[in-house]
């Protein structure tokens, strides 16, 4: 009999099979992230870069309350509660040197700054510096501190209206270079009227990675942050419900 076909009663639930992203970060992620679970009641096979034991992850996630996946919201394609966690995979540690090319916020900016958008042209909200670009368009790249204990920085991309013909579904968009776990790139998508929570969705998904990170344990990173008292620590699927 082909189970494959039958309609499951519930979500799958239990994790995926480890995935190593760096030495230090290997993730088994609940399956209620995992949009795949339910065609096979096991998450997709990551991207392996080849010759290479790393993997490309990804995952998703539902606001308000940083829910996973069900067996009514996995149907809708256009949920503008929906995170997508487009990809974290390992990233060059040099990234982060000054004037380096790739995804380390202080250099993207240096270079947009240069070349795309108008340093005199931004407006201040949510605790990021917006700025549009030279060219009259209908984006805003906002800029700001997302951590203060390791002193990291994010780059938002969010398109702002009048939306072009045939934007049906405006998007906010990240995607940086992280020092953490010895180097790593992330890039997460939602629509765009979530903004305002930018700052709480980003610190959310970094505690979903603490919290399926199975890699033996190391000395506490110090970008990590503070630990929470017991009384707030997140439950194994990272979300705190205290």
């Amino acid at each position: 009999m082909d189970r494959s076909s039958e309609t499951p009663r519930a979500w799958p639930q239990g994790r995926s099979a480890p995935l190593k992203v760096t030495d230090d970060l290997i993730l088994a992620i609940p399956l209620q992230y995992e949009r795949s679970a339910i065609y096979h009641g096991e998450a997709a096979r990551a991207l392996i870069f080849v010759q290479s034991d790393r993997a490309e992850l990804q995952f998703d996630f539902f606001l308000p309350d940083f829910s996973g996946y069900t067996l009514q919201n996995y149907k809708n394609e256009a949920d503008e509660n929906k995170v997508e966690v487009v990809y974290l995979h390992a990233g060059d540690p040099h990234e982060a040197e000054p004037d380096a090319p790739g995804e380390y916020p202080p250099n993207m900016l240096k270079r947009a700054l240069q070349d795309l958008l108008n340093p005199d042209d931004y407006k201040d909200m949510y605790g990021l510096r917006c700025y549009r670009g030279r060219m009259l368009g209908d984006r805003l790249s906002c800029y700001g501190r997302r951590e203060e204990v390791g002193r990291e920085d994010i780059l938002l991309y969010a398109l702002v209206p009048p939306y072009a013909a045939g934007v049906t579904f405006p998007m906010l968009q990240a995607r940086y270079f992280s020092k953490r776990y010895g180097g790593v790139r992330i890039a997460w998508r939602t629509h765009v009227r979530n903004l305002p929570r930018w700052r709480e969705i980003d610190t959310q998904i970094w505690r979903f990675i603490d919290a399926w990170n199975v890699a033996p344990a190391q000395t506490p990173h110090p970008f990590s942050g503070e630990q929470p008292p017991p009384g707030d620590a997140p439950a194994a699927d990272g979300v705190n419900r205290s």
